[in-house]
């Protein structure tokens, strides 16, 4: 297993190590211990451009998450699942409106990505609600 983190942002503190444990404990409980996952952590600005260039969405968001296994063309079994990108403004914002710690906020995003990357959507009710359980179930485990 491969996980490259990447952090472009310097408004929260980002423990690595917690990172990639969370990210190694939620592609094992996939059964996808063999994978290569990138995570990159940026700020409102950043995940504004990415969102507004890659989903025609003018507006920032708290995570994007770049799948090398949905596409015409692509393998549904690549070694390399895919990208999560994490905005840290956004998962301090909710931390603190939620009076949680910023941590938990970041181990949230990260599995909801990592889920999306494994083909979890929320865009329709039933679909949100059987992505929202995994997630209760992964981090659950952490």
């Amino acid at each position: 297993m491969v996980i490259d983190i990447r952090n472009l942002q310097d408004r929260v503190n980002i423990d690595e190590a917690k990172v990639r444990s969370c990210a190694k404990r939620a592609l094992i409980d996939m059964g996808e211990e063999g994978v290569e996952l990138s995570i990159l952590f940026v700020n409102d600005a950043y995940i504004k451009r990415l969102n507004s260039k890659y989903r025609d969405t003018d507006s920032k968001t708290d995570v994007l998450a770049f799948s090398m296994r949905q596409g015409e063309g692509i393998s549904q079994h690549s070694e390399i699942l895919g990208d999560v990108v994490i905005s840290t403004q956004t998962a301090r914002r909710e931390a603190v409106r939620r009076k949680e710690p910023v941590q938990k906020e970041l181990d949230l995003y990260l599995v909801h990505g990592i889920l999306h990357l494994l083909g979890y959507d929320d865009e329709k009710p039933g679909a949100r609600k059987k992505m929202r359980a995994k997630e209760k179930e992964l981090l659950g485990e952490m």
